[in-house]
Formats: structure tokens, C-alpha cells, sequence
């Protein structure tokens, strides 16, 4: 027996009853029309490599939005072997002593405003523990040595490549400047630096 259109049905809640009425035909084809969306959809954007709608799938677009970020970061100063060198102009040495000495980045509090070494090592000698490039020094900053006390950055602040390349500047800078009751050399550590 198929059931009425319209029929009423014996189900009962405080008085209200309702009508079995069939969904209209409209209204299941757009669901229907939805689910087959979707379906395309998700295999389009997030299974297939080359989609076939579209300029570019979930895979393509990140990877696209990533070398669009690594392109936009600034580049540290190389020479033409591809070696990080120290910038030599007044104003990015400036910047390095401010990132040095500045409120955010405390470098100062161990190695002492003028490098001379407190907790940290003096950094105006020619004896160095853990080298003394430009590179070396960009790697130790970047990577800090935590064991001892400092923190990638100096205090775990992110600095830019360019940020950190200034301070390194500052440091190279400072070379030979002889401050004052400097920290006294740990000859069984500390390397001369060539």
C-alpha cells in the first residue's frame, strides 16, 4: 500500500501533529547537486596534484605561497662565492649596536655593553670558542647555545636575517677595541681567531 500525500500521522507532541509530506523534488536535487559538489571539490582541491578546475590545487598554492614568502625575505650580504660577509657602512653597524644594546634583545647584559665580556665571553679579542666568520657568528646568534645560557637570538626573540646580520656587523666592528677590565681569556677553550 503507498502511503497518501499529505497523510497525517498518529505521532502527537502537546497537541501538534504533522503531515508525512514527501521533500520537494527541487529541494532533494539541490541537496543531491551539493554532496556531488563536494565530492568533486575535495578530490579537485585537496587530491589531485594538477587539478582539473582552477589555476592550482591546495598542493600547488602552498607550495606557490611559499617560495613567494622565501623570495621576500631579505638576503644576507654574500660576495660572489656565496660567503656571508660583515656589512662595513656606518648606518647598519648603528642599527647592530642599537639591536645590541636595545631593550629586546639583552646581549649586553652578558657580554657588557662594550663587549668586554661579563657572563658571555669578551667578544673585542682574537680568542674565540665558538669561531669567528661572519657566517659562523650569523649561525650562533640564529641558533644560540643554550647549554651555556643564551637563547637563539640572544632572548629568543626572532630577529630578521638582516637584523641578525647587523648585530653580527656591530660585533666584527668591535674588534680590537680593548675595553676596559675585559673577561679573562679561558686558554683551554678559547681559540685564537685567524
Amino acid at each position: 500500500m503507498t502511503p497518501k500525500r499529505d497523510e497525517l500521522l498518529a505521532h502527537d507532541a502537546d497537541g501538534i501533529r504533522e503531515f508525512d509530506n514527501a521533500l520537494p523534488r527541487w529541494w532533494l536535487y539541490g541537496f543531491y547537486f551539493t554532496i556531488v559538489f563536494a565530492v568533486v571539490y575535495f578530490a579537485n582541491y585537496h587530491v589531485l596534484s594538477t587539478p582539473l578546475v582552477g589555476k592550482a590545487g591546495l598542493v600547488l598554492e602552498y607550495a606557490d605561497d611559499v617560495a613567494r614568502a622565501a623570495a621576500s625575505q631579505p638576503k644576507p650580504s654574500a660576495d660572489s662565492t656565496g660567503t656571508v660577509v660583515a656589512l662595513k657602512d656606518a648606518h647598519s653597524i648603528e642599527e647592530g649596536r642599537e639591536i645590541f644594546e636595545g631593550p629586546t634583545n639583552v646581549c649586553f647584559s652578558c657580554h657588557r655593553a662594550d663587549l668586554g665580556g661579563l657572563v658571555g665571553p669578551n667578544l673585542t679579542d682574537e680568542y674565540w670558542l665558538h669561531g669567528c666568520s661572519a657566517a659562523q657568528l650569523v649561525a650562533n646568534v640564529k641558533t644560540g647555545f643554550p647549554v651555556k645560557g643564551m637563547l637563539p637570538f640572544g632572548t629568543g626573540q626572532k630577529l630578521t636575517d638582516e637584523e641578525v646580520l647587523q648585530v653580527v656587523s656591530y660585533v666584527i666592528s668591535k674588534r680590537g677595541s680593548n675595553p676596559a677590565n675585559p673577561k679573562p681569556i679561558d686558554t683551554e677553550r678559547d681559540q685564537v681567531c685567524k
